[in-house]
């Protein structure tokens, strides 16, 4: 939204004017005024960009009034309106490069074209200014050392309020772009314009990221930005789009990148997975006990030592349930998660190969917790797939079965190949399978080929004709058939689907 600023001293001229603006409201915000006087006055109050005036009027003239504003607003631009014989006067106002000039009598079209000219040219501009001014102060809040260097931006006061906005999760696919919230409305809402426009800032940190950077004068203004921030707060909330804040003020000593790095401590502290987040400085988080979560823990450990799948399968679902009952902090789950992984390696003697820092980025990923039980799941059984299994019992095999699928279902295998590798009779085998996974183990090999096709298709690297050999399947005739059988659609039209999405 811009200023234009109309001066006539002709009364019927300025009521001309106003009715042709109208055209620009409410876009726009149009001010008339009958002398240079009162719109230079104004122009303290209120920041003009565009400034529409008469060459010739009594006192201040125009060109005397575009001169001034100039130098407190070095930004705005000028249209000035000139009589023939005014042409060479009006030539000299235009060497100062921030003026137009119309000759009187306008037309109707002649004036828009004009205006429209100067109002992109200003928004060009203002862009471009906008882009330096945010590239800026981007590097200060992520570069630790801009304060020593000395750098200060010329928008960044001493006193400033700083909010941390998040969308989803650190690295949730979630995006500002399907929030459908630019940078601009955000700075809207909180009504930047007027004298505090040019240091009003909402940084992009990244697609999920943003900062707010907001000047402030006194406690009254604080607390005005902060009842602004909890009412975008609750309508990202009522949308149903997952929103966390973290905020606080700017300390006077404090560069801008030790008051991100203290939001960003400040919301983790209190983040919770599928949770709206409301981090103010003055909150203590709320870290519940989960120490009971641990009889729960040891029940698994000795129902995947007697190779019982399915007893597991469902106390993982239980413990994962649990914990999200008892609303534990993202910190508080992924320290839970990495005891869990280091307790069950000690205690089945698992010589896993597992990345433990890949494998805990899954919850920076998820908005949920339904993938959760899926992701613990298969990590546990994987681990305990990875034990030594010469000693093992036929039904402890399962799990190495299971591992042993997710590692090689790509290529040609077969149950009656890793029974001969371990000695087990092929029908023992299979029936254990079938009783601890509820599967036969074609039809989870099937599954979990399809289930990784899913993940090829939607993720748009691989084409729909690559993809059935990419997860085992020479045949692509026979992969359709397959995929359509279990998902409903054919790998095509699954595809498309997802990339609409």
């Amino acid at each position: 939204m811009m200023n234009l600023f109309l001066v006539e001293d002709e009364r019927w001229a300025l009521e001309e004017l106003k009715a042709l603006f109208k055209r620009y409201e409410p876009q726009h915000l149009v001010h008339a005024f009958e002398n240079g006087e009162d719109a230079l006055a104004a122009a303290k109050s209120v920041v003009p960009h565009l400034v529409l005036t008469d060459i010739t009027m009594p006192g201040m003239d125009g060109l005397e009034l575009l001169n001034k504003i100039g130098r407190s607003h070095p930004e705005a631009k000028g249209i000035i309106l000139s009589v023939h014989d005014d042409f060479a006067y009006a030539q000299r106002g235009m060497q100062t490069g921030v003026t137009d000039y119309l000759l009187k009598p306008v037309r109707k079209e002649t004036l828009y074209r004009a205006v429209d000219r100067m109002l992109a040219r200003i928004e060009e501009e203002s862009r471009s200014r906008s882009d330096r001014a945010e590239w800026s102060l981007l590097q200060r809040l992520l570069s630790a050392d801009a304060l020593e260097r000395g750098e200060r931006a010329a928008a960044e006061p001493q006193r400033m309020f700083m909010a941390l906005l998040l969308l989803g999760n650190f690295a949730s696919p979630l995006t500002w772009k399907d929030a459908g919230l630019d940078a601009s409305d955000i700075l809207a809402h909180f009504g930047s314009g007027l004298n505090g426009e040019s240091e009003c800032h909402c940084v992009t940190i990244d697609c999920r990221r943003r900062v707010l950077l907001l000047p402030v004068d006194n406690e009254a203004s604080a607390l005005s930005i902060k009842t602004k921030l909890q009412i975008l707060f609750n309508h990202m909330e009522t949308r149903g789009i997952l929103l966390h804040v973290s905020f606080g003020m700017k300390k006077e000593s404090e560069s801008l990148n030790r008051s991100f790095v203290r939001l960003g401590k400040q919301l983790e502290e209190h983040l919770r997975i599928g949770v709206p987040t409301w981090a103010a400085p003055d909150m203590k988080p709320t870290v519940p006990d989960i120490g009971e979560i641990w009889v729960k823990v040891r029940a698994l450990q000795a129902q995947i030592k007697a190779g019982d799948m399915a007893r597991g399968r469902d106390t993982v679902s239980r413990i994962v349930t649990w914990l999200q009952r008892k609303e534990v902090t993202q910190k508080q789950l992924t320290q839970f998660a990495i005891d869990l992984f280091y307790s069950l390696k000690f205690n089945l003697q698992s010589e896993s190969k597992s990345r433990l820092h890949e494998d805990m980025s899954l919850l920076n990923e998820v908005i949920n917790y339904e993938p959760i039980t899926a992701w613990l799941t298969a990590a546990v059984f994987g681990m305990a797939g990875e034990r030594e299994s010469k000693e093992q019992k036929p039904k402890e095999l399962v799990p190495v079965v299971i591992n042993w699928i997710h590692a090689n279902y790509q290529g040609d295998f077969s149950l009656q190949q890793f029974a001969s590798e371990h000695h087990v009779s092929l029908g023992h085998l299979s029936r254990l399978f079938k009783s601890q996974t509820g599967y036969t183990f074609s039809d989870y090999v099937i599954g979990y080929r399809i289930s990784k096709a899913k993940e090829l298709l939607a993720d748009g690297t691989s084409r729909p004709s690559e993809v059935g050999e990419l997860v085992g399947y020479e045949d692509a005739k026979h992969f359709s058939h397959l995929f359509k059988r279990i998902t409903g659609e054919t790998p095509t039209a699954y595809a498309k689907r997802k990339m609409s999405e």
